[in-house]
């Protein structure tokens, strides 16, 4: 007997079966959606964020709107043009040198803001503010006194900024202005990889047509960012009434319009007002029983008496000015 026919036979097993899971069919009438992401750049900020970021900055455009057409007795006019996200990097790399930029801090923003405005705008405001017609004539430097009514000018348009967040961050606090940079070299308020919202605005100054542009770092929204997705909250918010007459009343009281008291009218060629002196006289075409006009904001509202109270000279308003009675 062969040696080799007495040893056992070994079995080898053969290879294991592996379950293969059945892929869904895919339907070529309905192919399935794909949302791309970018792993470089990533979205942090989704579209109801700027959504409700976009209604908070309508406000804001409105409340500026009123102020500064009181302020500067010119047609004023702001409303939001875009609010997309961008690195921080994309964004300084847009910015021009013909900004005036003010650094900001908002609680409870955990980080600085930024604020810029065309300097032709801030150029129109100033030749306003200081007698002229709001004609812009840009220089490279201000002045000490007009850096100075600058920054005031920026201080009264960023009282408005809270009031709109408001809505959505009850605890909002007031803007801080810490400083005001004319060069974005200067300007730095987050890593550059950082994610930011980018609000622009449009803004019409007489004839005059300009940007603001108001860059809010994502970090700074972290302890805040889950109110922006209360979009019904924000929606939905209504003041009731008796307050919301308040608010306005109180708004109407710090508003201040030009009044002008007309005592008498009468005409002078301009050769003889060339020439007059002490003691001429200058005949009125007003009689002494005729009552004063009281203007306000340009337009004729009352007829009042002329006198005096407390040595001081007055007008008591007598009527309501009434076209149909002239």
């Amino acid at each position: 007997m062969n040696k080799y026919n007495t040893e056992s036979k070994r079995i080898i097993p053969g290879p294991r079966q592996r379950s293969i899971p059945q892929l869904p069919n895919l339907d070529d009438n309905n192919p399935r959606k794909i949302k791309e992401y970018n792993f470089r750049n990533p979205d942090k900020f989704n579209k109801e964020h700027l959504k409700v970021i976009g209604n908070i900055h309508e406000l804001f455009c409105r409340e500026v709107t009123l102020s500064l057409n009181s302020m500067l007795r010119i047609n004023c006019e702001l409303n939001v043009a875009n609010v997309q996200q961008v690195t921080y990097g994309d964004f300084l790399a847009t910015m021009s040198e013909d900004l005036y930029t003010g650094i900001l801090t908002m609680q409870p923003f955990l980080t600085q803001i930024s604020f810029s405005i065309e300097k032709h705008l801030v150029g129109s405001m100033l030749d306003r503010l200081l007698g002229g017609m709001g004609v812009s004539s840009i220089r490279d430097e201000l002045t000490e006194v007009e850096f100075g009514i600058t920054k005031d000018i920026l201080k009264r348009i960023l009282y408005h900024l809270p009031e709109g967040w408001q809505t959505v961050v009850k605890n909002i606090g007031a803007v801080e202005l810490n400083s005001l940079e004319t060069s974005t070299t200067n300007i730095q308020i987050a890593p550059i990889t950082d994610i930011v919202a980018i609000i622009t605005i449009n803004v019409e100054i007489g004839s005059y047509l300009g940007l603001i542009t108001i860059c809010i770092p994502h970090s700074a929204l972290e302890g805040c960012i889950n109110l922006l997705n209360r979009q019904s909250s924000y929606s939905t918010h209504h003041v009731e009434t008796s307050d919301t007459k308040e608010i306005i009343i109180s708004k109407l009281a710090s508003t201040s319009l030009p009044i002008k008291i007309v005592l008498a009218r009468g005409e002078l060629h301009l050769n003889d007002s060339m020439h007059l002196k002490v003691g001429d006289i200058v005949k009125l075409d007003t009689n002494n029983e005729d009552r004063a006009e009281i203007w306000i904001a340009n337009q004729l509202k009352f007829l009042g008496v002329s006198g005096q109270v407390q040595g001081k000279l007055a007008v008591c308003i007598s009527d309501q000015y009434n076209e149909d009675d002239v």
